[in-house]
């Protein structure tokens, strides 16, 4: 637990066009009792793969592009919301809605149960010294204290693998008791309210997912890397074309860096969603699904999280704000490839921008999208206007040690590097970015991509809370392989309410690389409904796309994607098992989709 604890410490971020590398051959290896894949090899010209015991790579395909109510809410083990919506004293205080259980969404016998809780500790009390015991059928199971404050400054624990349930299927007591020696009287007051019990139903092992059953990680070395993949996942299956993408994005990452790295990089690709989808400590966690519904680039994802590997090896005590910026610069734009001076003068031209004595020491707390983006607006225009080596010495001295806040630190460093505060490197900055031309298509752009990662958030937060980015368990990879479940890193809701939002999120989009942003906002309008109407399909556009995932799911197929064109639709879909994609075809005949031979 210490490690992961040092792990979080080191997590920097949730996300966040050069010349291509050509590819080496690499060996496959994975730690006994995994498979060993002896013989990989992937030519220079393309991401090539033989051996027979994996499987033939298969891109998701790209497109252009029922019941009519739903349950509300996520089967998740226990109900989760935000902390501050049920705090009702402000003392010292605990509810079942600030306990989540991992693997979510169904716990299994055999799981290995991690614990977190969120609970309220007034500021006066350091989090540290709060004593959290945990219990299972009265059985102690843990007592250890709270961790820390996460981004958004809640106290938090998080308790990994404390629980065992192998053999223990039924219904089970937990009980969590916080400060139970009675340490704390100030901001303690009331003592009723340390305590929560919870029913947790442990479902039989037999029951498990068939993916999960013989799930196994797998390991490909390259020049830069060791890969890491779960089988029967979409990663597994591509994993020849995602040691190209890998060895692609570290290069344009070193490169631009001018910071090659000291050791090769372990890279872990995931088979669910977490905050805007990737992070990074020690190692890069990125998620890689058929249906990613958090959308960006693969590319630009794993170029932004080797950043906050590669500067630590010369700028250890680098500022977040900076270090997002210098992340999103290296990437050549937060999602995709974008002009960030152009794309930060439309925000500024939108009204939204946030000075920066304000962004600076709430980053995190700052809508999101904004926050990056002004970050590396601001490391590009320090880098056009005055060079990288100076930018880079610059970065590598500033410390948040340096001040009282970040905003401090940043003022005094900017001063000693280039000579004028931080007010006046921003006030040169806005004239400059007031200078250049409106860009329509970009302020349409960022509106509506701002409005996609708010809509998307609400979804998590409503529907998938575990992988909302300021409140996600990050958990160390390394860790989970060594004394996890598999699950940890796989396992998610998986209703038809949240594939069908996680595929109109993918069309979504879809429509916004097209710079269709009039239909990407029809779209944006629809789930807005669902989660305004606590997951009732009343809007006609949603109940479609539900309709035709409920027919698919009747003949064995998962949803991936829906290429919806009136009354037909062009289905990509998995088999509820497998990760092979297929292509179906659907018609809308008297109000009801169905499936046409193929």
């Amino acid at each position: 637990m210490l490690l992961s604890r040092i792990f979080k410490a080191l997590t920097v971020g949730l996300l966040f066009f050069l010349t291509a590398c050509s590819l080496p051959q690499v060996a496959v290896q994975s730690p006994t009792p995994l498979p060993v894949l002896s013989s990989l090899e992937v030519s220079q010209n393309a991401a090539t793969l033989t051996q027979e015991s994996l499987p033939t790579p298969t891109s998701p395909i790209q497109t252009n592009t029922e019941r009519e109510t739903a349950s509300p809410a996520p089967t998740e083990t226990v109900i989760e919301s935000s902390p501050s919506s049920t705090t009702l004293s402000r003392d010292l205080s605990l509810s079942t809605d600030h306990v989540r259980l991992f693997p979510v969404p169904d716990i299994f016998s055999g799981d290995r149960v991690t614990i977190q809780i969120l609970p309220f500790v007034p500021q006066g009390i350091a989090v540290n010294s709060v004593q959290v015991d945990i219990f299972v059928d009265e059985e102690r199971i843990a007592s250890e204290t709270l961790d820390s404050r996460n981004w958004i400054n809640q106290a938090e624990g998080v308790y990994e693998w404390v629980w065992d349930t192998t053999g223990r299927p039924g219904e089970h007591q937990l009980r969590i008791v916080l400060d139970g020696p009675d340490q704390i009287k100030i901001g303690d007051e009331n003592e009723a309210n340390n305590e929560v019990l919870l029913s947790v139903s442990v479902r039989r092992a037999g029951e498990r997912p068939l993916a999960e059953r013989d799930a196994t990680w797998v390991t490909a070395e390259t020049d830069c890397c060791q890969v890491h993949v779960q089988t029967r996942t979409a990663a597994y299956r591509d994993l020849p074309l995602l040691l190209g993408s890998v060895e692609s994005a570290i290069a344009q990452a070193a490169i631009r860096l001018r910071e090659e790295p000291d050791e090769k990089l372990d890279v872990y690709f995931i088979d669910r969603t977490i905050g805007q989808g990737g992070y990074a400590g020690s190692d890069i966690v990125a998620t890689y699904v058929d249906r990613s519904y958090a959308g960006g680039n693969l590319h630009e994802l794993l170029v932004h999280e080797a950043v906050h590997i590669l500067d630590r090896q010369f700028a250890p005590q680098r500022l977040k704000f900076l270090a997002e910026g210098l992340a999103v610069w290296t990437s050549g734009g937060h999602y995709k490839p974008e002009d960030l001076n152009a794309r930060t003068a439309a925000l500024l031209q939108m009204g939204q921008y946030v000075p920066l004595a304000e962004l600076v020491d709430n980053f995190y707390g700052i809508q999101h999208e904004i926050g990056y983006l002004e970050a590396g607006g601001l490391v590009t225009y320090l880098v056009d206007q005055y060079s990288y080596e100076v930018f880079r010495d610059f970065y590598s001295a500033a410390s948040a040690d340096d001040a009282s806040s970040e905003w401090q630190a940043l003022n005094a460093n900017l001063q000693k590097a280039y000579g004028k505060s931080a007010a006046q490197i921003e006030a040169e900055w806005l004239d400059y970015l007031a200078d250049l031309p409106q860009d329509p298509q970009q302020i349409a752009d960022l509106e509506t991509t701002i409005r996609y990662y708010d809509t998307m958030r609400r979804y998590q937060q409503q529907y998938d809370p575990s992988a909302y980015f300021l409140t996600a368990w990050l958990p160390h990879p390394q860790d989970v392989r060594e004394e996890g479940n598999p699950a940890d890193l796989r396992r998610h809701p998986q209703s038809d309410v949240h594939i069908t939002l996680e595929v109109m999120f993918k069309v979504t989009e879809d429509a916004m690389r097209m710079g269709d942003y009039n239909r990407a906002n029809v779209l944006l309008d629809s789930v807005d409904r669902i989660l305004n109407d606590n997951g009732a399909f009343t809007d006609p556009l949603a109940a479609n796309y539900r309709a035709i995932v409920n027919t698919a799911t009747n003949y064995g197929y998962e949803v991936q994607e829906i290429l919806l064109n009136g009354h037909e639709a062009e289905v990509t879909a998995t088999t509820i098992s497998g990760t092979h994609l297929s292509r179906l075809n659907m018609e809308r005949k008297r109000g009801d989709w169905i499936m046409l031979s193929n």
